[in-house]
């Protein structure tokens, strides 16, 4: 009876401790933004370490909460593209997003907190800020780029 107690306790400790529970300070807001990587300015991104920022789509609609930050790592071995919220999560307001720093690293500093996130490593923060950047998932087809929430 002893073992069975722990046996039961040990997998409802597993069950429990392992659940995806994080919750970003940034709103979670439908949008959906697709582009030809052959074409300027986009054509840019496929250079591991460089980092676009994007507000709007074709249509004109805002995409993300503050926009979108999409690239590719410095440690990014052929098509493996991230895409960030541009919001602050500092901040956490559509008013304040963060700038790409032209380093070459894949850095991105908020214009009021002065947090600094390193794109390259999954949007970490280094300052005041703790929070990583938010992410969204990336499809590429070809030279077509979708990231969509």
């Amino acid at each position: 009876m002893r073992k069975l107690c722990i046996v039961i306790g040990m997998l409802w400790l597993c069950v429990t401790s392992c659940g995806d529970s994080y919750q970003s300070s940034i709103p979670s807001v439908t949008f959906n933004f697709s582009c030809s990587l052959s074409q300027s300015p986009y054509y840019k991104i496929t250079t591991p370490g460089q980092f676009l920022k994007i507000e709007k789509n074709v249509n004109g609609l805002p995409v993300g909460y503050a926009g979108l930050i999409i690239g590719q790592s410095v440690f990014s071995e052929g098509n493996t593209y991230v895409a960030y919220d541009a919001a602050c999560p500092v901040e956490a307001s559509r008013n304040v997003s963060v700038e790409v720093l032209e380093d070459g690293l894949g850095t991105a500093e908020c214009p009021k907190c002065h947090t600094q996130y390193n794109l390259s490593s999954g949007g970490f923060p280094t300052g005041e800020g703790t929070e990583y950047l938010k992410h969204y998932k990336v499809t590429v087809s070809g030279t077509s780029l979708q990231v969509r929430n």
